[in-house]
């Protein structure tokens, strides 16, 4: 699997990896993804790393790739059929409660209203936690190249932070392949990689709070704290560390009553 790929993009959030449906849907060109395992583009930004090189990965990914057409990615041709238009396409995928949301991502009053509304959603399928995830990440990069300051991400980081060690529940029917992998290795692989694509949310938020010199940076960078202190593939494990571990040392740098006091001033700044 080439990381390249429309199925691993932020703008994406109905497919990551093994899990989402069969096609996908990019939020930036607002097509339907027929071909995701294929065709990339140059606006694309991997999901599977952490923010400093997902942003050096995709300035190299920009220079190879037109940003305005969704192409293969061995050959750099566009091929109409690989994404869709159709209002009968997608009418057809919005039947979908995720992709609904997905779909409306943009075209609603907020963006943040459908993230709300993936948030809520990913109660019942940890479909929507990619989702919420995904697009969650380009809404806070978005927010903040246009000037805005790291507090625009907070509900984000509180919401995503609070279910962090939750450990997701994966139908069988809710994969998009198995590979040469058993059923059960699958799940346990992608119930590990929608944990730790939460933890990258949070890390961005993180990241961008140590540019602006806020307390909550001086939290050593996530992905790198785990991979130091777990070092074997064990799904319990790592929610165990994530409750013990880091939600504690996320909360000496900004508690519920910090979380209220931050919000109030964003809601003064709007």
């Amino acid at each position: 699997m080439t990381l390249q790929y429309c199925q691993n993009c932020w703008f994406n959030g109905l497919q990551f990896g093994a899990l989402g449906l069969a096609v996908g849907y990019c939020a930036r060109h607002k097509k339907i993804l027929n071909a995701p395992d294929s065709t990339t583009c140059g606006q694309q930004i991997r999901k599977d790393l952490g923010l400093s090189r997902a942003q050096a990965v995709s300035v190299i990914h920009s220079e190879q790739f037109d940003q305005n057409k969704i192409v293969r990615w061995i050959d750099n041709i566009e091929v109409k059929s690989d994404t869709s238009i159709s209002s009968r396409d997608n009418n057809i995928l919005r039947t979908d409660i995720v992709a609904e949301a997905v779909t409306d991502y943009g075209n609603l009053d907020s963006k943040i209203e459908s993230l709300s509304q993936l948030k809520a959603l990913s109660l019942k399928t940890a479909r929507a936690d990619v989702a919420f995830v995904s697009l969650g990440r380009s809404y806070v990069r978005n927010c903040i190249r246009n000037g805005g300051k790291w507090i625009s991400g907070i509900h984000l980081y509180w919401w995503t932070k609070r279910r962090l060690a939750h450990v997701p529940d994966i139908a069988i029917e809710e994969l998009r392949f198995l590979g040469s992998a058993q059923i059960t290795r699958q799940i346990d692989l992608t119930k590990w990689s929608i944990i730790m694509l939460k933890l990258t949310l949070v890390d961005d938020i993180v990241q961008y709070s140590r540019e602006s010199n806020d307390e909550l940076g001086s939290t050593p960078g996530l992905l790198d704290y785990v991979a130091d202190h777990i070092s074997t593939f064990n799904v319990r494990r790592l929610s165990l560390f994530i409750r013990k571990e880091i939600i504690p040392l996320l909360d000496s740098h900004l508690n519920y009553d910090r979380y209220q006091e931050i919000s109030r001033e964003l809601h003064k700044d709007n």
